[in-house]
C-alpha cells in the first residue's frame, strides 16, 4: 500500500518554521559581525530557503517511488593489491 502523496500546501507548512528561524539566526549573526540587512533580503532568504526545501521534499520523495537499479560495479575484484603496488615491489 503506497503512502499518499502531500500537497504542495502541506509541504510548504513543513518547511516554514524551519526556514524563518534558520534564516533569522543567520541574519541575527551577521548584524553581530556588522552586516546590514533589510527585511526585504530577509524575505527573499526566506523564500530561497524554503523553494529549495520543498523543491528537496517531491525530489526525495520521486527518488524514493522509483529508486534507480543497481549495476554491478565495473572492473570487480579487489583492487589494493594490483601489479604495480604490490608491497615490496621495485620502487
Amino acid at each position: 500500500m503506497s503512502r499518499r502523496s502531500r500537497s504542495l500546501a502541506r509541504r510548504v507548512r513543513e518547511h516554514l518554521g524551519f526556514s524563518v528561524i534558520a534564516i533569522g539566526v543567520l541574519f541575527v549573526v551577521l548584524r553581530l559581525l556588522g552586516v546590514r540587512s533589510t527585511f526585504a533580503g530577509f524575505l527573499l532568504s526566506v523564500g530561497i530557503t524554503l523553494a529549495l526545501n520543498v523543491g528537496l521534499s517531491y525530489y526525495n520523495d520521486h527518488r524514493a517511488r522509483n529508486p534507480r537499479p543497481r549495476t554491478a560495479p565495473r572492473g570487480g575484484g579487489d583492487i589494493r593489491w594490483r601489479e604495480d603496488d604490490r608491497p615490496g615491489g621495485d620502487r
